[in-house]
């Protein structure tokens, strides 16, 4: 446990106009010293250094509220420590400023709002936030330990969540908030130690050439197009660039140079640069979107993910595709296509996806079985010339 040491002390090295010491709390822990303003002052011959008080007539109200201010301070120190918990100079900062150290929720919401976090990474957050308030209104850190992870994984998994998709996701970043938490000492370990969760699943799935141009030929009436033009546009534009949801909802008209048919961005993700050529069908599709609008202007007209994910769903049957199409499929697509189609080395593919390392390509370069068995007709050793 740390030694501490909480005392109220007038600054004899400062005055205001009148002439008064400001009066601060001085707190000492492992002799290191933090100085916290009262918005008090006074006069030095009112002072009592040694006891810490005000004294003489006037001064009754004054000494009652420091008297409470310090012994506040001290008892929710003591229940602190009586808890295991050490007394640090940021948790003496959070009990002053109201902040309640076993409130969980208050906790996850400091410690996001601490971290740099992109827009798409804090979506997952906030949607974490939301099923652990569906689960419990309620949580406290002394909550926090292996059953309370056993349970939310139970709850998550009746919301149809999936081993390595979904459910990996909330794992991920609760985890990370627990070990944040634990870092800050509000608890004694991480449940995350014994409890054990599926990391991501390598998605083998794309969409083959035929499958990309049933759903690119699709017509639709005019209720229809309303309803699902702006989605299957926007995810054969993945299918044709690679780029992620994100990147698409983000995309704005001088991130575009038609000309020379190419695209910058930063991507939303890793904060990245990507620059990378596309193709006619992209341009096609990018001059019916850019048409009168603005450089500050994005391309594609507000939809949220899970808007399109679910209309993605209709146009796969609709397309007669039997697999489960969703947004990110197009960028899978992408990848497959140059690998499997037009035997474009992984290097380049792993540019074109704006990927910093070459093993993260691998999850996208899925390979067609039949190029597989067409590779090993031939492969034999001590085959003859």
């Amino acid at each position: 446990m740390n030694k501490y040491s909480i005392k109220i002390v007038r600054r004899t090295d400062k005055r205001n106009a009148k002439g008064e010491n400001p009066l601060i709390l001085q707190i000492i822990i492992n002799s290191r010293t933090k100085k916290i303003s009262l918005k008090e002052s006074i006069d030095e011959k009112y002072w009592d250094d040694k006891n810490s008080k005000a004294i003489g007539k006037g001064f009754k109200l004054l000494n009652v509220k420091l008297d409470k201010i310090k012994s506040d301070l001290q008892t929710f120190c003591s229940l602190q420590e009586a808890g295991g918990v050490s007394i640090t100079f940021d948790l003496i900062d959070r009990h002053l400023k109201g902040k309640n150290d076993n409130d969980f929720y208050q906790l996850f919401d400091d410690i996001v709002e601490n971290k740099n976090i992109k827009k798409a990474t804090l979506y997952k957050y906030s949607l974490l936030r939301s099923r652990l308030k569906s689960f419990k209104s309620n949580i406290y850190t002394s909550d926090i330990d292996y059953n309370f992870v056993k349970s939310f994984d139970s709850f998550l998994r009746k919301m149809d969540l999936k081993d390595g998709g979904a459910l990996y996701n909330m794992h991920k970043y609760l985890k990370s908030i627990i070990n944040q938490i634990y870092l800050m000492q509000k608890i004694s370990f991480s449940p995350y130690n014994n409890f054990k969760f599926e990391g991501p699943k390598v998605n083998e799935e794309y969409l083959t050439e035929d499958e990309v141009i049933s759903l690119r030929n699709l017509r639709f009436d005019d209720g229809q197009t309303k309803k699902y033009k702006l989605t299957k546009d926007m995810f054969l534009f993945s299918c044709y660039t690679g780029l992620r949801f994100i990147d698409c909802d983000c995309l704005l008209v001088k991130n575009i140079d038609l000309k020379n048919s190419v695209l910058s961005i930063i991507q939303e993700k890793t904060n990245q640069v990507l620059k990378v050529p596309f193709s006619s069908q992209a341009k096609t599709l990018l001059c019916k979107y850019m048409i009168g609008k603005g450089k500050e202007e994005k391309v594609f007209p507000k939809i949220t993910n899970k808007s399109i994910n679910e209309k993605l769903k209709d146009l796969a049957d609709m397309a007669e595709i039997n697999k489960r199409v969703h947004f990110h499929l197009g960028r899978h697509t992408f990848g497959s296509s140059l690998v499997n189609m037009y035997n474009i080395p992984l290097p380049l593919v792993s540019k074109l996806l704006g990927h910093n390392n070459i093993s993260n390509t691998l999850i996208y370069t899925n390979s067609n079985f039949s190029i597989l068995q067409n590779a090993m007709k031939d492969f034999r050793y001590g085959k003859k010339p």
